[in-house]
């Protein structure tokens, strides 16, 4: 596993309402982790914060909605140019 994906595991695992069990990449953020629409919005400002991102646009973050899923954002928003 990337460093990427460890720092947004224990990321993910923080702001996680719902602290059942470790989330892995293939947990849904919602349907497993309990994340709801606001606190979807929140962990979007600390990804941002935590990896020096631009602000995430709705469009992008649509997508997203697994662990796998924001790892995938995040590797593909740090390579941009």
């Amino acid at each position: 596993m990337t460093d990427i994906s460890e720092d947004v595991l224990v990321l993910v695992a923080a702001m996680a309402p719902d602290t059942a069990g470790e989330p892995d990449l293939s947990s849904a953020l919602v349907g497993d982790l309990g994340y709801t629409s606001l606190r979807l919005l929140e962990l979007s400002i600390a990804v941002e914060r935590a990896f020096g991102l631009p602000q995430l646009n709705p469009e992008v973050l649509i997508g997203v909605s697994t662990v796998g899923d924001l790892v995938d954002l995040v590797r593909a928003q740090k390579e941009r140019p």
